[in-house]
């Protein structure tokens, strides 16, 4: 797979330097506290990866990061930027995609179109068709099931559909939540070897994963998330072989 580069503006921070930094984030839902203080930092190239227990706070994390929450405090920066007053579409714009628990495609567009909708921050049909291909060496399977509807695919493929339709609007920094949620495990290998690749490409990955296992294996290193607040972090390795960790999420 050819390099896909970053939206407009690629950024400026340089590999290993911090390109998304997160300071005391903070988010009431109706008077509960649902993030308490949360500070992480996502470096270029890396793949970070945020795991916790459901009602954690990770989902919360990257909707915020993505403007579709609105901060009670804190700050984010993203290559520089601070975050708080910017739209979603700007997010997107600046070269952050997200890629939605649950994938949300649309199920009566083809596939063809919902990878299109993804493309829309930039009008070039020759940058288009060279990122629709690059997507289509990603995943295989989607090119060959492009005037398939999305709704008739597989859990899988619509996984793949949705992350192809993220990848369309050229990021620099991928946000995944839950990849593997619903999935048939043999598909499941297939979607984080394309996260892997993904990574190499150049594109910096911040993951929220429920597969403790697989989240660890593919990330640098990870944030433990607890009722809205960061309990722990370190490298993936050194968490993976953290007895706490091991008896809480990776089945001892």
């Amino acid at each position: 797979m050819k390099t896909v580069h970053p939206t407009r503006t690629p950024p400026s921070a340089a590999a290993g330097s911090p390109l998304l930094t997160v300071r005391d984030l903070a988010v009431v839902y109706g008077g509960i506290k649902a993030l308490k203080g949360v500070s992480l930092e996502v470096r270029t190239g890396e793949i970070v990866a945020m795991i916790g227990a459901n009602g954690a706070g990770k989902t919360t994390t990257l909707k915020t990061i993505m403007r579709l929450l609105p901060l009670a405090g804190g700050q984010i920066t993203y290559d520089g930027r601070d975050l708080q007053a910017v739209s979603t579409e700007q997010v997107v714009a600046l070269g952050i995609s997200l890629v939605p628990e649950g994938r949300a495609i649309f199920a009566d567009l083809t596939v063809k179109e919902n990878l299109e909708l993804g493309a829309w921050n930039h009008r070039d049909r020759q940058i288009m068709q060279e990122t629709l291909e690059d997507v289509v060496k990603l995943f295989p399977r989607l090119g060959e099931r492009m005037r398939q509807e999305g709704g008739t695919l597989s859990g899988g493929e619509q996984q793949m559909l949705a992350i192809g339709r993220a990848m369309m609007a050229r990021p620099a920094m991928l946000l995944l939540d839950e990849p593997s949620l619903g999935i048939a495990p043999r598909l499941v290998a297939d979607i984080f070897e394309a996260v892997a690749r993904i990574a190499e490409a150049g594109t910096t990955i911040l993951l929220v994963e429920q597969n403790t296992r697989l989240a660890l294996k593919y990330s640098k290193r990870a944030y433990v998330l607890r009722t809205g607040e960061i309990a722990m972090t370190g490298s993936s390795r050194e968490l993976a072989d953290n007895e706490e960790i091991r008896a809480a999420y990776l089945g001892g």
